[in-house]
């Protein structure tokens, strides 16, 4: 495919389909698609020649992580049904009459429509690629969501996402967060080597990192990190959902 290269370079996802054609899932939520028969993009070539130039400049500068950026894009892409965390929240009833973001979204696309039948007062997504707009980072939130999503940043972009986490929860708010268990990430996928605390994987064409989570290890990160007693409320096999909850002062 041309380009694949040059977009892999830059961090951009290429997902394959049983048709033949490819999706590339870019920086910034841009998206494109691809067919060998006609040899076409969907977007003239001239735009995203232009945007991949820009990526890759960037990562030249240092300002763009190729491998942070594979591994937000490789992101949750619930067609039919929401995660299993988010339906648990839902079903015991724990965003009803509450704000809530949705951080780190990816496409899981149905999740807004779920919380908002399951009672939330309002629903704010934030993703860096998928749902970019950051004013919805300045507003403070009842509940923050964030599935598979710590689980996927090293050490660095992690930090971020914690402080993140701590200044859009308003006081008293709950913080329910799900990481992938050790078993999966260590088993699941073609490990290529460690990085930093965790795993450089590959995930199709991509390279991207991975952390797995023992319960225990997740809840100490959360309590160094975030302070308080944050807690598990819920295994989903070897994956944890922890809650973690603002003082209220």
């Amino acid at each position: 495919m041309k380009l694949s290269q040059r977009m892999l370079k830059a961090g951009w996802n290429i997902v394959p389909h049983r048709d033949g054609t490819f999706t590339v899932h870019a920086s910034q939520a841009r998206q494109c698609t691809f067919s060998p028969a006609t040899g076409r993009w969907s977007v003239p070539l001239e735009r995203l020649e232009k945007a991949l130039a820009t990526d890759l400049e960037n990562m030249a500068s240092h300002t763009h992580s190729p491998m942070v950026t594979a591994s937000k894009l490789t992101a949750l892409d619930h067609t039919r049904r929401s995660s299993q965390p988010l339906r648990y929240l839902c079903d015991q009833g724990l965003v009803k009459d509450r704000t809530v973001l949705h951080l780190g979204t990816g496409r899981e696309c149905i999740a807004r429509k779920d919380l908002l039948a399951a009672g939330a007062r309002d629903v704010a997504d934030y993703d860096p690629n998928f749902y970019p707009a950051k004013e919805a980072l300045k507003e403070t939130y009842d509940v923050i969501i964030a599935s598979y999503v710590l689980n996927v940043l090293p050490p660095e972009d992690r930090s971020k996402a914690y402080r993140c986490i701590e200044r859009c929860l308003a006081p008293g708010g709950t913080a329910y967060l799900t990481v992938q268990g050790v078993w999966p990430v260590e088993h699941k996928y073609r490990i290529i080597g460690r990085h930093e605390d965790g795993y450089l994987i590959q995930t199709g064409y991509n390279t991207t990192f991975r952390k797995g989570y023992d319960p225990a290890m997740f809840v100490d990160e959360l309590r160094r990190t975030l302070g308080g007693t944050p807690k598990v409320l819920r295994m989903f096999y070897s994956n944890t959902l922890a809650a973690w909850t603002k003082s209220g002062c």
